[in-house]
């Protein structure tokens, strides 16, 4: 299991904000899911195409008053397979359902009829509904399929007339790079922020360095810096327990300093040039602007305006 699961599923777990999801994606942002009404279940099933038997989802919670069931997958990448997947998940939890119900009639001597044992339930049972959602962490749009229908290759003579009977199966697909991040009432709000700056490094920043993101819990700070891979950040939270913000403003710091320790100690032009291009690819990496990054390497390195313009040139890529 890599960082992106180890910290984003627990994150996503987190009754408050799991509420807040899918308030705003299924109820329009009205509080009709309340955490204090979600119990956190198993959503593991067997599965004979698993290599460990089974299939799990990653996040599945009940909502015990008004008696429904939710999952949300974490998807970093696209999956063609995504539809029949879901259904497997789905079909897998009803299956669970029927067997609980089942085995209590069975136990209890409930059974009046044949039809009831051979049904496995009574006329009267009803199941609790899942609504499954996937929820795309990567970058721009979802490219699988999101029916079964899309999975599927059907003979031009048997379309027409195949229509009615061939079943179908939607999945919703909510893309993280177009959601409505004020629409959230809790940190979910910040963590779509941040990932909507994927590509744009200079709004990171700002974003990093304004009041919301100064005082995030650490889970949503380390559920950021690994969906947008910062890896330097990522060492300073897990290492030095620094926040995110200050994580960034060190690394600036600390980059700035090797620089000049590095001119200093070779005293000669490559070895300059060679401080100067880190200090420009950690700059970029961090969301630091060009015109931002030419004023450090002038005031850090006693560069002219014209030779920080030209390095800047030649190494930002």
């Amino acid at each position: 299991m890599g960082k992106k699961d180890v910290y984003t599923r627990p994150y996503f777990a987190d009754k408050k904000r799991f509420a807040d999801f899918i308030n705003v994606h299924l109820y329009g942002g009205k509080e009709i899911v309340m955490e204090g009404a979600l119990v956190k279940i198993r959503g593991i099933y067997p599965s004979a195409g698993s290599f460990a038997g089974e299939k799990s989802r990653d996040v599945f919670m009940e909502h015990e008053k008004l008696r429904m069931r939710y999952g949300i997958e974490l998807e970093t990448e696209s999956d063609y397979g995504m539809p029949e997947r879901i259904m497997v998940y789905d079909g897998g939890e009803y299956e669970k359902q029927i067997g609980e119900k089942d085995k209590k009639h069975r136990s209890e001597k409930e059974y009046a009829e044949y039809i009831e044992k051979k049904s496995r339930m009574k006329e009267s049972d009803r199941l609790v509904p899942v609504i499954s959602i996937v929820l795309y962490l990567g970058e721009g749009k979802w490219r699988g399929p999101r029916r079964l229908k899309e999975m599927l290759e059907v003979p031009k003579e048997l379309k027409e007339c195949s229509e009615e009977y061939l079943q179908d199966y939607k999945i919703c697909v909510i893309e993280a790079d177009f959601v409505d991040a004020g629409a959230y009432r809790t940190d979910l709000k910040e963590f779509f922020q941040a990932l909507q700056c994927r590509n744009d490094r200079e709004r990171l920043r700002e974003l990093l360095g304004s009041e919301g993101f100064r005082n995030l819990e650490r889970e949503t700070e380390m559920a950021i810096a690994v969906n947008l891979s910062l890896k330097p950040i990522i060492r300073k939270i897990e290492e030095e327990e620094k926040g995110m913000c200050r994580a960034f403003e060190e690394l600036m710091m600390e980059q700035e300093e090797i620089g000049i320790e590095k001119g200093k100690s070779e005293g000669i032009k490559e070895g300059i040039k060679e401080s100067i291009k880190a200090l420009i690819e950690t700059c970029k990496e961090l969301g630091v602007s060009r015109e931002d990054t030419e004023s450090r390497i002038i005031m850090k390195l006693d560069v002219s305006r014209d030779d920080a313009m030209d390095y800047v040139n030649q190494y930002w890529g």
